[in-house]
């Protein structure tokens, strides 16, 4: 049986290869495509998604090996619901990351490729793919983890976390079912890509992401996260995404592939969405390649279907527990992962002058009742996981392209 998962999204242009990463992996079972703002807007993410399933529709007919790739949609009878959520964080204000991914989020192909863009919707009409909620994706997100067995389902974030952070409100037993959380967030050890110190989805609503990591931190579920730090080096070179019909991009030996081949639906789709990003890269003095963010959130996911609540990770992966916190309201660290580097096995940041344990140390205390420099022992403590070694860039290359675009890699 697939891993059912709900993929809660900002799309966004590496969310839409992570997005068809999971459409393409019989290791997972989509049930709910959650949308939050984020990269843009929510109701334009919203739109986004509905691009993407046009294209994909368009590479199922035309493609024959697409319909065994992504044999998922050829199920009329467990279609992915769709669901709009929040289009702003719980605290602070909204940001949107159009400095990166232009203002519709797919580097404006609404404007200048309009043919991406499917009909309106019509209401009386069901979606071929999806079946469309009129509910907040966080409610639908709650049924879900209601109506499925406990342990069952995974959620992979890739956006801001303030849908999660709105069900883990609303119902936290219920949320509490969730198998765990994979999140693509946060920047420990790695400079920030929004601000000098924060990573996007962490600066984008950093109330979300203090709630839900402070709830890991209770024992309420578990908490994988895909930072920065590591999902920066895992970089494909643009010469793998962009067809070279739309632009001649030397590959990995310095070689030009001359084509007379047309794209595909999916290639000319995502080929159009990147050629802006590659030149944004090259602005920003990076090497010609994207980071793949999203989709080693999504990787990992695949790569752990059907595991259960704090299995270790397979061969070729790599967790360690991290204890920081985030910056809810920095003028200059909005967003950042605040780590104690003090060394003196004090509870992450805490503020000496406000410790009362500090003040009453040796005072009158039991000594097995506290730890070094008078912290409390909280047995019931937990600490998010962070994903620090993967099978390598060249596993994620080949499981990728060859997924997404049946691309057979050396």
């Amino acid at each position: 049986m697939p891993q059912k998962i709900i993929l809660d999204t900002d799309p966004g242009v590496d969310d839409v290869l992570a997005i068809l990463l999971s459409l393409s992996s019989p290791e997972l079972q989509v049930l709910l495509i959650s949308i939050v703002f984020g990269n843009t807007h929510a109701p334009v993410a919203h739109g986004n998604l509905l691009k993407i399933y046009h294209s994909l529709s368009k590479e199922v007919e035309q493609i024959p090996d697409a319909q065994s790739r992504y044999g998922a949609l050829a199920d009329t009878s467990n279609r992915t619901m769709l669901a709009l959520g929040e289009d702003g964080p719980i605290g602070g204000e909204k940001a949107v990351a159009a400095y990166f991914h232009g203002p519709d989020g797919l580097s404006n192909i609404t404007e200048t490729h309009p043919h991406f863009t499917p009909p309106q919707l019509d209401a009386s009409t069901p979606h071929e793919h999806l079946e469309i909620s009129k509910k907040p994706s966080h409610e639908v997100m709650l049924d879900i983890l209601r109506e499925e067995d406990d342990d069952s389902v995974v959620i992979v974030a890739l956006g801001p976390l303030t849908n999660l952070a709105h069900a883990f409100r609303t119902d936290p037993k219920s949320f509490s079912r969730v198998s765990r959380i994979v999140w693509m967030g946060g920047a420990l050890d790695h400079p920030g890509n929004t601000s000098a110190t924060a990573e996007f989805n962490c600066f984008a609503d950093p109330f979300a992401a203090s709630e839900m990591l402070e709830g890991c931190k209770a024992g309420l579920f578990e908490l994988i996260l895909a930072p920065l730090d590591i999902t920066t080096p895992h970089a494909i070179p643009f010469s793998d995404l962009i067809h070279p019909s739309v632009v001649r991009i030397p590959n990995s030996r310095g070689v030009i592939v001359e084509t007379d081949e047309e794209p595909s639906p999916l290639q000319a789709f995502v080929s159009a969405m990147l050629v802006r990003v590659r030149g944004l890269q090259a602005s920003f003095g990076l090497e010609d390649s994207m980071e793949m963010h999203d989709p080693v959130a999504v990787w990992y996911a695949l790569a752990h279907a059907m595991q259960k609540r704090n299995s270790p990770p397979l061969d070729g992966w790599k967790l360690t527990q991290r204890d920081f916190k985030i910056e809810r309201i920095g003028e200059l660290t909005r967003g950042m992962c605040v780590i104690d580097r003090r060394g003196t096995g004090e509870s992450n940041n805490t503020d000496r002058s406000k410790d009362e344990d500090l003040k009453s140390f040796g005072i009158g205390k039991k000594d097995e009742e506290t730890g070094r420099m008078g912290e409390k022992i909280d047995k019931a403590r937990q600490l998010p996981w962070v994903i620090v070694k993967t099978p390598g860039i060249d596993e994620l290359r080949r499981v990728l392209l060859g997924r997404v675009f049946g691309t057979k890699v050396e």
